[in-house]
């Protein structure tokens, strides 16, 4: 991955630059979390600098990961990635800080609400089961193309409406959004989704339904209806949110249980047993790096921060974090799960987290009972794709028939 450098700011100390790759920390050969908890380990600064993608702190602590996404005073959401996108077009609530951000986030709270999770269950699972059923005869699959990248945005397809056959095209676009670092490139595959949107906002305006994207067209926002530009820019959001997240979340889980048959038994043994053991895998397992931008002239821990620096706050240095969870890397059943960030956190945690970890839950409990025992084909190679979202590009499961 291309991760440009840029010429280092005057205000940065030499001994706090380090030469890290927010999107591609791992070794050659090294596990992409691990990778995370070493570099965690072997930097004695709670704040770094990276020269690449434009140049950034590096939020090192989990604690300080957690309390910048939720300082909006000081670290503002309207640029959050690195390197900064060029265009500023309106996505909805995840670029807005409060005040702002609220209304236009309640719309999304309530049509991805607990309520709303629980009526969409039941076609989750039919899903899940139909998919599975689909190729357990083959005695193997590549879960992320035949699974992971399908019962997700099949789901989330019917949620906004959208035709299930743009959904491999509607998925490329999100991912070059979450996962490629040219600028160019990925203000493209934005610029893709957004016209691919308006079409199916003049007509939700004209023909409203039942749908998310019906709900977004006809909010209100302050007592005023939203313009076409912020109706487009929420459900650019709501696009790119839903198509990818929880498909990376699936292949990871898999691949660990695939690798650790004792751990997987318990849960076949005793499936009561899932629910708690999704939380501690979606704690284990986190993919995303997202970034705020300073808004003033600020020193944290010493360390001189200028208005329009960037920041990372990768959520895998919480997770991951001993201080916050012991022996990180161990997945313990038992382990009581609080605060994660693999969802983000503050006023700007995922709405879908609920449907996320439903969706996770329930393809646990469908696919355990009927493909107890799995393994990888290690002959073929996998690959970890890094970006603002991380991903597996396969994963070759195997099973007797």
């Amino acid at each position: 991955m291309l991760a440009v450098k840029e010429a280092r700011p005057a205000h940065v100390p030499e001994n706090l630059v380090v030469d890290f790759d927010v999107y591609d920390p791992a070794a050659p050969g090294e596990d992409f979390h691990a990778a995370w908890v070493r570099f965690q380990a072997e930097t004695p600064h709670p704040l770094v600098w990276s020269d690449r993608y434009g140049g950034h702190w590096i939020a090192v602590r989990g604690r300080d990961v957690f309390d910048v996404y939720g300082d909006h005073e000081r670290f503002s959401s309207e640029v959050n990635t690195v390197p900064p996108a060029t265009s500023r077009a309106p996505l909805g609530a995840i670029v807005l800080d409060p005040p702002q951000h609220a209304p236009f986030r309640s719309f999304l709270n309530t049509g991805l609400s607990p309520k709303a999770v629980r009526e969409l269950e039941p076609g989750v699972r039919e899903l899940a089961i139909r998919l599975i059923e689909g190729f357990r005869p083959d005695g193997g699959c590549d879960f992320i193309k035949a699974f992971a990248d399908v019962l997700p945005l099949t789901v989330f397809l019917d949620l906004v409406d959208v035709p299930l056959a743009d959904r491999v095209m509607l998925a490329e676009w999100s991912a070059i959004v979450t996962k490629v670092t040219d600028v160019e490139v990925r203000d493209t595959a934005s610029r893709n989704l957004r016209n691919y949107l308006r079409p199916l906002i003049a007509e939700r305006r004209a023909r409203p339904g039942e749908d998310m994207l019906s709900r977004i067209v006809h909010a209100e926002v302050d007592g005023r209806p939203l313009s076409d530009e912020e109706a487009v820019g929420a459900c650019t959001h709501l696009l790119i949110a839903g198509l990818d997240t929880v498909s990376s979340l699936l292949g990871f889980i898999m691949r660990f249980l695939a690798r650790n048959p004792e751990q997987r038994r318990q849960l076949v043994d005793d499936p009561s047993r899932i629910r708690g053991a999704v939380k501690e895998l979606i704690r284990r397992f986190p993919l995303v790096v997202m970034s705020r931008e300073v808004r003033q002239d600020i020193e944290l821990h010493g360390v001189s921060l200028r208005r329009g620096d960037m920041i990372t706050i990768p959520s895998m240095l919480y997770n991951l974090d001993a201080t916050e969870y012991p022996d990180p890397l161990a997945v313990d059943w038992g382990r009581p799960v609080l605060a994660t960030c693999t969802f983000g956190a503050g006023v700007h945690r995922c709405p879908g987290a609920p449907l996320g970890q439903r969706e996770v839950t329930i393809a646990l409990e469908e696919w355990l009972p009927r493909i107890p025992d799995f393994w990888i084909d290690e002959s073929l190679p996998q690959t970890v794709k890094g970006g603002v979202v991380a991903t597996l590009d396969r994963l070759p499961l195997r099973w007797k028939v």
